[in-house]
């Protein structure tokens, strides 16, 4: 393999690995996110609603306790790539 080919395969592979670290740190913010709003709502006296839908649109916050702000408030997506 000549040094060429193999600096485009390893160019490659980081682009690969940079990806997955990508998609593993929305997936991991998110979660702290639904963590925290929750914990909030439950040291207010309301139920632990907060969700995270994932999919083609991205990730999104599902926070029905925000209801009465309007739909945006309700669904605010946090990370824009597909999941």
């Amino acid at each position: 393999m000549n040094s060429e080919v193999a600096h485009s395969s390893l160019i490659g592979e980081s682009r690969r690995q940079a990806e997955e670290a990508r998609i593993t740190c929305a997936i991991v913010d998110a979660a702290a996110r639904v963590r925290d709003l929750n914990f909030k709502y439950l040291a207010e006296g309301k139920g632990a609603t907060v969700t995270a839908r994932f999919g083609q649109v991205g990730i999104t916050l599902c926070d029905p306790n925000r209801a009465s702000e309007g739909a945006d408030k309700v669904f605010h997506k946090i990370y824009e790539r597909a999941i």
